[in-house]
């Protein structure tokens, strides 16, 4: 009997597609810390208190899907939900960065 699954839907693409997801979120998390060591936003006293916070949301947005990739990937046990769920996750908060972090100030601010 021949499998019938499309070519792009086999285990070796679903390896390799939660791989990329893995170490995309690694790579995206070493930027953040990077820049909040090489950039900080304290020395500028016109900065916010809440500069930071959405900056925050997108590390521990990417903490959490290279912990569930890194999951897969280490126990070698790949579902194509797991794979799909971190790219969308992953490319919403990219795709609306700008969206979140007005959400975030918007819930951080305190007004005087």
């Amino acid at each position: 009997m021949e499998d019938n699954k499309p070519p792009i839907l086999n285990s070796k693409n679903i390896a390799l597609i939660t791989k990329i997801i893995a170490i995309y979120a690694a790579f995206y998390l070493c930027v953040i810390i990077v820049q909040l060591f090489v950039n900080p936003l304290d020395e500028n006293p016109l900065t916010p208190q809440n500069a930071y916070d959405p900056i925050y949301f997108m590390a521990a947005v990417h903490l959490i899907v290279l912990a569930i990739s890194g999951w897969s990937v280490l126990k070698k046990k790949f579902h194509w939900i797991v794979a799909l769920v971190c790219a969308v996750l992953v490319a919403f908060s990219r795709f609306y960065y700008n969206e979140i972090a007005e959400y975030i100030w918007g819930l951080t601010t305190t007004v005087s």
